[in-house]
């Protein structure tokens, strides 16, 4: 994947757990174009306090409304017309629901693996959110047990295997997101917009 065009945080302009400020300042640093909600409708995000002097509402904003239910026929509809409107619109790309963790987590480690990253990277990343959520730290028990019972088979159950350990990730992100009805087309115009070749 390359540099700079990837970014997963909590919400920029939802103020709750007071981080929106810091993740809208963070956006406009990294020069985000294109920000991924996958929490909010168009009346709930337009009702935010201060959306409308925000740097995130100068800049796309694609609407996914998703739950939390990742199996679900609606999660996977709605990802599938989500991920085509990325394949159309310009990185850098900022995804995030509410705390950024759950739901963002979860497609930010599907696009991670369709980029080639390791089972130990995809790890590392979702769990950099328990880290600044709850002082989860690498190496320790909790570690494990929320990368083994969550991230994990999350992302075994989405690519129908038992374990993610030996499977060759990119493919199986690609299965995943041709499953769902994203086309050939999109998945590849949206791994271009994702690699470090300009």
């Amino acid at each position: 994947m390359g540099k700079g065009k990837l970014y997963r945080s909590s919400s920029p302009v939802n103020p709750w757990g007071n981080r929106n400020l810091i993740a809208d300042n963070a956006a406009r640093t990294a020069g985000i174009k294109t920000f991924v909600n996958l929490a909010d409708t168009e009346k709930k995000l337009k009702g935010y306090k201060g959306f409308k002097d925000s740097y995130y509402s100068s800049q796309k904003i694609l609407l996914f409304n998703l739950n939390w239910k990742y199996q679900s026929e609606e999660f996977r509809r709605k990802l599938a017309k989500g991920i085509s409107l990325m394949a159309q619109s310009q990185p850098p790309f900022l995804v995030h629901c509410d705390m950024g963790k759950d739901r963002a987590g979860f497609v930010c480690a599907i696009l991670e693996c369709l980029m080639g990253a390791s089972v130990e990277e995809v790890t590392a990343d979702y769990l950099v959110s328990f880290y600044n959520y709850f002082d989860i730290k690498p190496n320790t028990d909790e570690y494990r047990l929320v990368a083994n019972n969550e991230i994990r088979p999350f992302l075994a159950r989405a690519f129908g295997v038992k374990d993610i350990s030996n499977v060759n990730l990119s493919a199986a992100a690609e299965r995943y997101l041709l499953n769902i009805s994203v086309s050939a087309s999109d998945i590849s115009a949206l791994r271009r917009k994702l690699s470090s070749i300009p």
